[in-house]
């Protein structure tokens, strides 16, 4: 189902990671209100064997596991992700968040060519709500046209035969369409959209 995941939540794809330290390290730092009062002055050795962690032990906490740290002098102590504060260490660009053990992460970063795709979605989105304003069926086949400004214009160019395709458009220009086509005007991430469409007339048997 990984192709409806992405493309419920509008992204290009959806990939596993081979573990969880690929979307950055866990750190863990020791709740002195809630430890302090269980170790005393133990609770500073915790801390110290916490900043020396390589990310194992915070990430074990993170997934809602008690584990048991090894402190010189003493006996284990054991902590549980409700005994620390957890951060995550997330790249430049990405957004992460865990759950019950499960962590995703995406990049945020928006290149020009995902944002013309993104448009050209937008797009899509417009006509097809042209069309039932319009009154049309589903399976109507129209003329269109799509007269825009600025980054819309080279989203309509790039993935011309992706809106003419999801729209149903045998026919699909950058000019308004005549007077007595249906028209409908929107603005879509700050470009002017003017929308005109009407339905092709099927050829008589």
């Amino acid at each position: 189902v990984l192709p409806l995941v992405a493309d419920e939540l509008n992204v290009k794809a959806v990939v596993f990671a081979e573990s969880e330290a690929s979307f950055g390290r866990w750190r863990a730092k020791p709740d002195f209100k809630v430890l302090g009062p269980k170790l005393g002055s133990r609770v500073k050795d915790v801390a110290a064997r916490l900043v020396a962690d390589d990310g194992t032990v915070a990430a074990a906490l993170a997934r809602g596991e008690v584990v048991e740290l090894a402190i010189d002098g003493g006996e284990p102590v054991p902590l549980s992700p409700d005994d620390v504060d957890l951060t995550q260490e997330v790249p430049e660009g990405w957004g992460v968040a865990s759950d019950a053990g499960v962590t995703v992460a995406l990049d945020l970063e928006v290149s020009d060519a995902l944002r013309r795709e993104g448009t050209a979605r937008e797009l899509v989105r417009a006509v097809q709500d042209a069309r039932r304003s319009a009154g049309l069926d589903v399976s109507d086949r129209i003329s269109l046209g799509i007269a825009a400004t600025d980054d819309a214009v080279a989203a309509l160019r790039e993935h011309r035969d992706y809106i003419a395709g999801e729209t149903l458009a045998a026919e699909l220009s950058e000019e308004p369409l005549d007077a007595d086509a249906h028209r409908t005007d929107t603005e879509i991430d700050g470009a002017s959209v003017s929308i005109s469409l009407r339905r092709v007339n099927h050829p008589t048997a």
